[in-house]
């Protein structure tokens, strides 16, 4: 097992676990610190784990946006998994009281992959309907959708919790619809 540290700021030293003899690494830790060091706006750390996982297949990272109970490694906040969750938040967000904290951690880990996402467009020149360009907008539509979900969660709005979340969803439909999975 190879460890590869990173310093997530300047105090803390958070360790990805690399997979060197066929484990999986933990993508879901990679990307929880890689959400906390673009919280805190701390480009230096989010640059060296964004490095580190770019390595990693994006269909195991998208992974993490399942029901837990079909992944380990999803994320866990919501039982019905992010992905589902978002769905259902365009039509009507629950509680916002009961909620908001949820929404926010979502918010949090989507712009996090999002970021990911923008260095993972599998193709470098456009072929037929696939175009880097649309990637690197659906990627940034996705990213501005996240912070906006987590400004609203912040502030209990539940009319823009359901406008952010359409935007998030309707990023990954568009980019799901031309490149695939």
């Amino acid at each position: 097992m190879t460890r590869v540290c990173l310093i997530t700021s300047a105090a803390t030293l958070g360790c990805l676990i690399a997979s060197a003899a066929g484990e999986e690494p933990d993508l879901k830790a990679a990307i929880t610190k890689l959400s906390v060091a673009l919280e805190k706006n701390d480009k230096e750390a989010a640059n060296k784990l964004i490095d580190e996982l770019k390595k990693e297949d994006l269909e195991y990272v998208m992974e993490l946006m399942k029901p837990p109970k079909s992944n380990k490694q999803a994320f866990d906040f919501t039982k019905e998994g992010i992905e589902l969750k978002l769905t259902l938040m365009v039509k009507k967000p629950r509680d916002m009281n009961a909620n908001a904290e949820t929404y926010e951690k979502m918010a949090n880990v989507l712009t996090a992959i999002a970021e990911y996402t923008k260095f993972k467009c599998p193709i470098e020149k456009p072929v037929g309907a696939k175009d880097p360009k649309d990637w690197a907008k659906w990627s940034a539509d996705m990213k501005e959708g996240a912070k906006a979900l987590g400004a609203a969660a912040r502030a209990k709005d539940p009319k823009k919790v359901s406008i952010a979340a359409k935007k998030i969803t309707g990023a990954c439909v568009s980019c799901h619809e031309v490149f695939g999975p």
